[in-house]
Formats: structure tokens, sequence, C-alpha cells
């Protein structure tokens, strides 16, 4: 087996998902007594697992970021008229467990300078590698940042690759739509992923290529471009800012799935 068939190989493309949509939120996690960021993601998926009974894991998954103070929601796939629904289901049930938990969380897209940066225990210890090394100002620009994720399945690497040509030519247009900081939020993202414009790719040979000289052969979930082609399968737009507002959300969807269609 080549290198370049194992490269390609991590990419799954469902057909039962083309032109689906999933959406994935990133959320910070507070305290309600200090009313201050907390690294208590662990207990939000502990107090989520007891309540498993309750939920649908086919419609929402819930995990952890490299900080243990950030908490990411998913919903889908999904057709793009049922994202408003599931998306307010998700959010409700999240609500049951601040109560049970006695804590909230915060939708904004970038957290002040003295938040704790506490990395979560990922069990699979990919987090520890990853910041074994990292410098601190990009370890807190990265802690620090929250952003709304939204994918579009495509039905193999080929029509990912002419999707991905025509969608990176709106960037510009799709960062400006999903600012809410005047810049700031991608202005520290910048310091994290210093290459994080995404460039048109002149064929499959070329992304395999681009791979390798970027570092991200062995794990595509590293490269840090603000539109990506996911291992997942799907288009993967990565520059919407973190918010509370369902049907912002809603919209950048629908231009999401638009550009792709």
């Amino acid at each position: 087996m080549t290198d370049k068939k194992k490269f390609f190989e991590q990419f799954k493309f469902d057909q039962s998902h083309i032109g689906c949509v999933g959406i994935e939120r990133e959320q910070f996690t507070l305290d309600l007594a200090t009313r201050r960021i907390s690294p208590i993601v662990p207990r939000y998926l502990e107090q989520i697992s007891s309540l498993n009974g309750a939920l649908d894991k086919n419609r929402f998954q819930f995990g952890y970021e490299l900080s243990a103070c950030q908490l990411e929601s998913k919903i889908g796939p999904c057709r793009i008229d049922m994202i408003k629904d599931w998306l307010k289901e998700s959010e409700d049930f999240l609500c049951l467990v601040d109560r049970r938990l006695n804590t909230y969380r915060r939708h904004v897209e970038l957290a002040s300078e003295d938040m704790p940066f506490d990395i979560y225990p990922d069990p699979t210890g990919r987090y520890q590698r990853i910041t074994a090394n990292m410098p601190a100002e990009i370890l807190h620009a990265a802690c620090r940042v929250a952003a709304t994720h939204i994918h579009v399945g495509m039905p193999d690497l080929a029509t990912a690759v002419r999707v991905y040509n025509n969608v990176v030519t709106h960037t510009d247009e799709l960062i400006m739509s999903g600012d809410g900081s005047s810049g700031k939020r991608m202005k520290l993202y910048s310091i994290m992923a210093p290459r994080y414009r995404p460039e048109p790719l002149a064929s499959e040979s070329e992304f395999y290529e681009r791979a390798c000289t970027h570092g991200f052969v062995n794990d595509p979930r590293t490269c840090w471009t603000l539109i990506r082609i996911s291992i997942h399968g799907t288009i993967e737009f990565r520059m919407f800012g973190a918010t509370d507002s369902i049907d912002r959300i809603v919209g950048w969807a629908l231009r999401c799935h638009e550009l792709c269609t």
C-alpha cells in the first residue's frame, strides 16, 4: 500500500450523507458561584453520560476540545431544513445539564486573557502530544478562541476537491459573515495557525503533496485552514465565531450549503 493510498483512505465518504449538514459548536463552561470560565468539561461529559437514555446519539453528540474549559456540541449529519430544530433540542439538553451541575455556558468567540489554560485530559493522549512542546503564546491562543464549524457532505474525493476550489474563493466573505469580535478572534487564530487561509488545489495529488509538506499527512485533523476537506467526507467551514444565536448559525449553514451545491 502506497503512502498516498494510506492518506486518502483516512477520508470516509458516506453516500447517505451527501449534501447533509453537520454543525459543531464550541462553548466555554463557567462555574455559577464565581461566574468565571472553569475547566469543568469532565463534569459535563460525566453528567451527559449519565443521561444517555435521554440522548439520541444519531442526532446529538458532545465532546471535549483542547481546553478543559471548552465543551463541544454536535448535531447531524441532517438535512438542511432540520438543523434549526436539532440545534434547539441540543441546547435544551445542555440547559438540563447546566441545572444539574449548577453551572452554565457562554457562546463567546474570544475568552479573556486570565482564563485557566488547563488541557483536557484526553484519554487518547493526543492533546498531551500536541501541547508537549507548544509555546505558551500558541497554547493560549488555541484555548481562548471558540468557533462554530459547519460540514457539508460530499460523495467522493474528486467532487470534494472541485467543490473546495469553488468555496475557497469565498473565504473573505465568510470570515466577515462569521466575525463577532472585530477581527480579534481571527488575529488570535492566526497565531495558532499561520497557514489559516485555504488555497486552491490543482488535483488530488497536490492535496497529498500539500499534506506531506504541511505535516498533516498522518492526521488530516491537524490541517488548520479555515476551509478544509475533512476525514468525515465533508467540506468543513471553520471561520465562524461561537454564538448563542441559533438563527445566525442557520444563516451560515444555508450559505455554506448553497456554495457547496
